[in-house]
């Protein structure tokens, strides 16, 4: 055996290496791991898939696509790179291609939840809530405990109202099963917001941007979160707790209030309600913009 043939590394270990960086997160180390092996092991479509899973994790979009066409075309079979493929797909926004590929998974895959999982992802995300729904139930029928099964299922309870207790045992076995995870978290966040604990919320927000801070969907919540929960906006509750039916309720307490006034009160008290009533919905529409740009 040639010296050469001595040095060589052992791939499974390379393997196993590779993929608890990239379970810890250490996309630094794990990139410059896969991409010192592919040199060589240049064909092994593992070590390809991790590189452009690595990619995908950090928003390289572009690469991540043509690495996963690389593995694809070597090995169409490949579970993590069809999986990948899907995910991708999505995120152009192309839901259609990602559909298809998810039914093709699910059909050679028929007991996995991260199949179910991921495909009712997409339907909640196209508005599908019934059918992410009966996937999500089939998901937790293989494994009762799936972390994204139950995200996706506390999410859609969410959707249905169910915010509190009870009411989404979803969420209650996500806190209990996988407390510190990311979807956890975010689904508590929104649960807690919908509940009307907006300051609660930014807290968890504020909590899971420490620990992402490279993730602009989570500063944009936390800009969004910050703003609702800002002391100025006190007055708006109604119509930021209730949305449209706070807004019309409102305005019809506002619409009473000044025909009482006009009917009941002096002219100069009168005056002054139906002034401060203008004044309110001036500011209700002119502020809420103002601050966002302040903050």
């Amino acid at each position: 055996m040639s010296g050469t043939d001595e040095q060589k590394p052992d791939l499974a270990s390379v393997l196993f290496q590779a993929h608890a960086l990239i379970e810890r997160r250490r996309f630094v180390q794990a990139r410059a791991l896969v991409g010192q092996n592919l040199r060589e092991f240049p064909e092994n479509s593992q070590l390809q898939y991790f590189g452009a899973f690595i990619d995908y994790s950090e928003d390289r979009t572009a690469e991540a696509t043509q690495s996963v066409r690389g593995v694809l075309a070597r090995d169409p079979q490949h579970y993590g790179a069809r999986f990948l493929s899907a995910h991708l797909h999505e995120k152009a926004q192309e839901f259609a291609q990602a559909e298809a590929v998810w039914i093709d998974l699910l059909r050679e895959y028929p007991e996995s939840p991260d199949c179910y999982a991921a495909y009712a992802e997409l339907m909640l995300r196209t508005l599908h809530i019934d059918k992410a729904w009966r996937l999500t139930r089939e998901g937790l029928r293989h494994s009762p405990d799936h972390e994204l099964c139950l995200y996706v299922a506390s999410l859609i309870d969410v959707i249905h109202g169910k915010s509190r207790g009870a009411d989404n045992p979803h969420l209650q076995r996500l806190l209990e099963q996988h407390p510190e995870r990311l979807n956890t978290l975010r689904v508590l966040v929104i649960s807690l917001d919908q509940q009307g604990e907006t300051r609660a919320a930014l807290r968890v927000a504020q909590q899971l941007l420490r620990t992402r801070p490279e993730s602009e969907p989570l500063a944009n919540l936390v800009k969004q979160l910050k703003m609702r929960s800002h002391w100025s906006l006190l007055p708006l509750y109604p119509m930021q707790r209730w949305g449209w039916g706070g807004a019309a309720g409102v305005t019809a307490i506002g619409f009473i209030a000044v025909r009482a006034a006009t009917a009941t009160l002096t002219e100069p008290a009168a005056a002054a309600v139906l002034f401060a009533w203008f004044a309110y919905v001036v500011y209700s529409w002119a502020w809420p913009p103002i601050l966002r740009k302040l903050l």
